[in-house]
């Protein structure tokens, strides 16, 4: 059994749709950590931090990484807020690599630019919260990282190539 494949990095930064396509690739199951939890509540994210606040979701998103941590060959895309727990960080190393999907606010409200289902970005100009939320996050998704991929300028495949090249997958 190989390592789990863990993308982490701020919401659009592309982690589920590169995930999907590299699961397909290397014939490996998918995670999309707020796929399941919303499959698990009935609801969408934004309703669960509505319904039942932002700690009930982010104690949904501890119980999946303490189960990662004994899976094995998945492709597993986090919340973008995932990496705030050293408790989840360390969890997700124990069964994989962690690969850091980095990009800048600017091309992540492009990305995100007619999604209105992310509740931190909910009203207000979004690339300014983006950029700000980006800034308290970013030194943490580099210490959690594993490898740091700038996905800025890259399409998925071009990301998918990278990343099998830096973990020397041969498919």
């Amino acid at each position: 059994m190989e390592r789990n494949i863990v993308l982490i990095g701020f919401m659009g930064s592309g982690k589920t749709s590169v995930g999907k396509k590299l699961s397909m690739d290397l014939k490996r199951e998918f995670i999309d950590m707020d796929d399941f939890i919303e499959k698990r509540e009935g609801m969408s994210v934004n309703e669960i931090f509505d319904k039942k606040g932002e700690d009930y979701f982010r104690n949904a998103e501890r119980e999946l990484c303490v189960r990662f941590a004994e899976a094995k060959s998945k492709i597993i895309a986090t919340g973008g807020g995932v990496i705030k727990s050293d408790e989840n960080v360390e969890n997700l190393k124990k069964g994989g690599v962690i690969i850091y999907l980095k990009s800048t606010p600017k091309q992540i409200a492009h990305n995100l630019r007619h999604d209105n289902t992310r509740p931190l970005l909910a009203g207000g100009n979004k690339e300014e919260k983006i950029a700000k939320l980006m800034a308290e996050r970013e030194p943490i998704y580099n210490k959690c990282a594993d490898i740091v991929l700038d996905v800025s300028n890259i399409n998925i495949e071009e990301t998918i190539e990278k990343i099998k090249e830096i973990l020397h997958i041969n498919v």
